[in-house]
């Protein structure tokens, strides 16, 4: 042994001890100085390139670590991501964290007009399959006046030239021949469909009446008319309009005739007011003027009955055919589409907003259903959605229908059969019958069996009608059988492989029932021998059927907010959540290897019930998107307040935070397509408040329960979103060979050394990317680690309570143990780690779906339901956010003036929940509250309180407590002794109001008022 190493082992015996005596001398003896010098080097050579950019390449691989600084570096890591025994930094998230900017929304760039665009193209190429030339025209019109507000102009050139071949088209007279035996038109253009005699099932059971009510919380009321389901047979054929009566059709009546409307005589027109909430009268609404800007190919709208009646005479006469207003009976026949005890024209299922034009995210109703998405704000053009089995256009939504019956709930009587025989309705009355549903109102209104009255002379904007004709006696039987399609009808197919190639396509776009049009036509073109099982046509028939079934819709039911955000639909499902005793066991041996993770949270798997609709954004948050919230805002981060966020220091096997840091630079270059990372709970929830209130929508973070669910996409027992199979590095982005850590997976390589951008690898079952990997993501559920024993089966929540918050997905700085469906993660919310982002969800509203209708509809003051008081809420949060830094930035302009102390802050306990039988809940007090004195005390503690309690047990007086609820204080006298309430320490800084005197009066005047409403749009 060298001289100085001596005199290092003597030196560190005096400090240290014997035992590090020992452990230096066996160090120097195995290695000897140099080598211990030559490891120093290396060493910080290391550190170095930890620290350098993520451009360079990764440190040569070395062998594996000794299995004891593999589980204390694993330990490290689990136990700084989940920070159990840190000290609690704040009960909320600080208030202080909007710094004063001019806040700014991005403007729109173009996105509306190329929607727009696409949508008319979509119809226009519709519309020319079918041989539609006008139509075809109309559309293509509109997409090219929207194309113009583009820079550059969007496809012009495919624009006009598809354009011309439709004007060339119509001039020649080229449009499509009608299918003889199925439909004719006439001599305005009007197509018509023969609909055969036959049997049906009219109005709901009692069953049925009793599943609406408590799906869509409707009364009963409503809905009496429907009952009870009756047979109702249909004797004799009739044609139906193919659309509903537009406005070019109208026009052409009122030119011949110069007929004037009622709406017209009387000079107004009942119009939606979106100040009042509600229908107001509009002088010189009518037809040609309901309030928007209507085409000729939109359905005609405010007219009455006896509009409708006048329009069917000028038809008569011109057609030499008898042209009438359909009874409702035949309405409700040809709606159902030969589709017995279906809910609507296209089954069960409801509506997604590809389906039909009701009230949805871009109607001006505010009880409208945000979370679906037809395209039009109010009138569609006519055959914009898909038909019925009948081929019939807009059987649901768009307009309601006038019908020539009167109103009344009594069914007609039955034959001797037991059977209505073509029921005409009431000889009188004061009141015709609407059906079908309309732009104004959700799908509650537009069942097949909906019924409504209105009066015979009510002109509003969203009643229209079709017409239905007699065949003659002459031709009736053979226009009832099914003959041969005409050589230039659209749906021929040439040959079977083109026959095959364009059902495919059909169904892949979501045109099913088109699809089995087609079919059925090809099929009947070519005629079936006396033993159709034996016929090639039967094979075929047999096959495309299959084909049809089995074929995926490749359309992703989703939208794209004002944010580039693609939001997808999730379905409603159940699916079994967490993992068995086998699972856990085979994650920790195959995947974990025996490091020390601990999976028991994930025990017992349980069946859980997702039992509405969500949406579910497609990508985690990204880079581009949170910066465009706090450009907007002025935000400032969990991690910029504290001056850092938190990483893993692989030196000293922990987490902790790095000075600088945050999701702005989180240790290396980032990029917009990125996931953004280093953001606290509370981040997330801030900027879900933001997107709440600048899209009118109600975003959330999701619950544990949807994010699994959403996160196998299909696959109810997979291990993976993906399935079974082992992660290699092309699935998902983890700890692989490009990192630094000694956990990592040094056989895998997913092309990344930290965070991938969004979307670099395969989406699961349901259409969503990186749900493994690539970044842990907050949920909104407090963590509990026995929760799965007793979480309920129906959409689960969470506990109530909490120190923690769940987070799922695993992420790029672990391995693939924390890539399953099943994992969970749990942190602090304030917590801001360089391995952490999220994605938002919209909930479709409660199981028990809103309906807004009653019989005085047009004058009836809407009342917002819990959603939508959501929704006001953030946007006046958001409002009272834009104007505080307005009022900000001008004080700081303003000349410096004499600076108040600031208060000291006040100490109270927050109630966190109830007792079922709370006596404070009764006395008033909500979640939230914070209690700032109680019984002459303040200054208080929850253990302050709870002994403070106690000591009022035995007094016979109400003890007084005051409380800060919303920058209010207010007072209130509760039972002495336990109060049923859970409580933690809290601090608030006044000054506090005090609540008006008059507030509970004011409260009552505004219920009066009918202008109330307009601050819930």
């Amino acid at each position: 042994m060298r001289e100085p190493q001596r005199q290092i082992i003597a030196a560190s015996a005096q400090k240290a001890g014997l035992g590090l005596v020992l452990i230096l001398a066996l160090c120097s003896f195995l290695f000897g100085a140099d080598t211990w010098k030559a490891h120093a080097q290396q060493r910080d050579q290391g550190k170095a390139e930890k620290a350098a950019p993520s451009e360079q390449q990764p440190p040569p691989e070395k062998g594996p670590p000794s299995p004891s600084r593999l589980y204390e570096s694993i330990q490290g890591y689990l136990r700084g991501v989940q920070q159990s025994d840190a000290p609690q930094k704040r009960l909320h998230p600080r208030t202080d964290r909007y710094l004063p900017v001019s806040p700014t929304i991005p403007e729109d760039d173009g996105a509306e007009h190329r929607r727009i665009v696409e949508r008319e193209t979509d119809l226009a190429r519709s519309r020319m399959q079918r041989k539609e030339w006008a139509l075809a025209a109309q559309a293509l019109e509109r997409a090219l006046a929207a194309a113009t507000h583009l820079k550059p102009e969007a496809r012009p050139a495919e624009l006009r030239a598809m354009l011309a071949e439709a004007r060339s088209k119509l001039l020649a007279g080229q449009g499509a021949e009608p299918v003889a035996g199925r439909e004719t038109t006439n001599s305005i253009g009007m197509k018509l469909v023969l609909i055969k005699p036959g049997m049906f099932l009219m109005g709901s059971s009692s069953a049925e009446v009793r599943r609406v009510e408590s799906e869509w919380n409707v009364q009963r009321e409503t809905l009496e008319s429907e009952e009870p389901d009756r047979s109702v047979r249909i004797s004799n054929p009739f044609y139906i309009g193919k659309y509903e009566v537009t406005v070019g059709q109208f026009k052409r009546f009122v030119e011949e005739t110069g007929y004037r409307t009622v709406a017209e005589k009387q000079g107004s027109g009942w119009v939606y007011d979106r100040d009042k909430n509600h229908w107001a009268q509009k002088p010189g609404a009518s037809w040609r003027n309901p309030g928007v800007e209507v085409w000729e190919d939109h359905p005609v709208s405010m007219v009455s009955h006896e509009d409708a009646e006048a329009f069917c005479k000028w038809l008569s006469a011109k057609e030499r055919i008898q042209y009438q207003l359909p009874t409702e009976a035949q309405w409700e026949y040809a709606a159902r589409g030969g589709k017995e005890g279906e809910r609507f024209t296209w089954g069960n299922d409801y509506p997604d907003g590809a389906k039909l034009n009701s009230a949805d995210r871009r109607s001006p109703v505010p009880w409208a259903d945000r979370t679906i998405d037809d395209g039009y704000a109010q009138y569609a053009p006519v055959g914009s959605f898909e038909p019925n089995g009948f081929w019939l256009y807009d059987m649901a939504g768009n307009v309601w229908e006038l019908c020539q019956d009167f109103f009344a709930a009594k069914p007609a009587d039955k034959d001797s059969s037991g059977a209505i025989v073509d029921p005409s309705g009431p000889r009188s009355g004061t009141m015709r019958v609407v059906r079908g549903g309309c732009w104004a109102f959700g799908a509650g209104i537009a069942r097949n069996a909906f019924r409504f009255g209105v009066q015979t002379n009510l002109v509003v904007d969203m009643s229209g009608f079709r017409v239905v004709a007699s065949p003659s006696q002459a031709d009736s039987a053979a226009r009832v059988a099914l003959s041969k399609p005409a050589a230039g009808d659209t749906s021929r197919a040439d040959s079977y492989d083109d026959l095959v190639s364009r059902v495919k396509d059909l169904v892949s776009n979501g045109r099913r029932a088109e699809a089995r049009r087609l079919a059925d036509e090809y099929l009947n073109s070519s005629g079936a021998g006396a033993t159709p099982d034996l016929q090639p046509q039967a094979v075929l028939k047999r096959a495309l059927e299959s084909l049809i079934d089995v074929s995926k819709d490749q359309r992703t039911v989703s939208f794209t907010n004002s944010q580039g955000m693609k939001m997808v639909r999730i379905p409603a499902g159940s699916f079994v959540m967490g993992s068995s005793e086998a699972d856990i066991a085979w994650a920790i041996t195959t995947l974990a290897q025996g490091a020390p993770v601990s999976l028991e949270n994930e025990y017992p798997f349980h069946k859980v019930r997702i039992t509405r609709p969500f949406f579910l954004s497609m990508h985690e948050v990204t880079v581009a998107q949170f910066r465009a919230f706090v450009e907007a805002t002025g935000y400032v981060t969990d991690a910029e307040a504290d001056g850092g966020g938190q990483v893993f220091n692989a030196d000293r096997n922990r987490f902790e935070v790095k000075e600088g840091s945050s999701w702005l630079n989180p240790g290396w270059k980032i990029e917009d397509s990125q996931s953004v990372v280093m953001v606290s709970y509370y981040d997330a929830q801030a900027y879900v408040d933001w997107l709440t209130a600048i899209e009118k929508l109600p975003y959330k973070l999701p619950t544990e329960a949807q994010w699994e669910y959403a996160c196998r996409g299909g696959l109810p027992m997979a291990q993976f979103p993906w399935g079974d199979s082992l992660p290699d590095g092309r699935k998902a982005n983890y700890a692989d060979k490009n990192t630094d850590f000694q956990w990592r997976d040094r056989y895998a390589d997913d092309g990344h050394k930290h965070v991938a951008p969004v979307g670099s690898y395969e989406p699961n079952g349901f259409g969503l990317c990186d749900m493994a990997g690539n970044a842990l993501e907050w949920v909104n559920d407090y963590y509990g680690d026995d929760y799965y024993r007793f979480t309920p089966e129906v959409d689960p929540e969470g506990p109530g309570t909490g120190e923690h918050r769940v987070m799922k997905g695993g992420e790029w700085t672990f391995g693939a143990v924390n890539l399953r469906c099943a994992f969970r993660g749990w942190s602090r919310p304030e917590l801001a780690l360089y391995n952490t982002g999220f994605r938002v969800a919209i909930d479709t509203g409660s199981a028990r779906r809103p309906f807004h209708f009653a019989s005085d509809f047009l004058t009836k003051e809407w009342v917002p339901g819990p959603d939508q008081r959501e929704v006001a809420q953030a946007v006046a949060r958001e409002k009272e956010r834009q104007g505080a830094t307005r009022t900000t930035r001008a004080t700081d302009t303003a000349a410096p003036g004499p600076q108040l102390p600031a208060e000291p802050p006040v100490r109270g306990v927050m109630v966190m929940g109830f007792t079922p039988k709370s006596d404070a809940k009764k006395a008033g007090l909500a979640v939230g509250d914070v209690i700032i004195e109680y019984d002459g005390v303040r200054d208080l503690t929850a253990e302050k309180f709870l002994a403070l309690t106690a000591r009022t047990s035995k007094g016979r007086k109400k003890p007084m407590l005051i409380l800060v609820r919303d920058g209010y204080e207010y007072s209130a006298h509760v039972e002495a002794g336990f109060l049923g309430v859970t409580v933690m320490s809290a601090k608030l800084r006044g000054p506090f109001k005090q609540p008006d005197q008059d507030r509970d009066q004011k409260k009552r005047d505004q219920k009066q008022d009918k202008t109330k409403a307009k601050d819930w749009t």
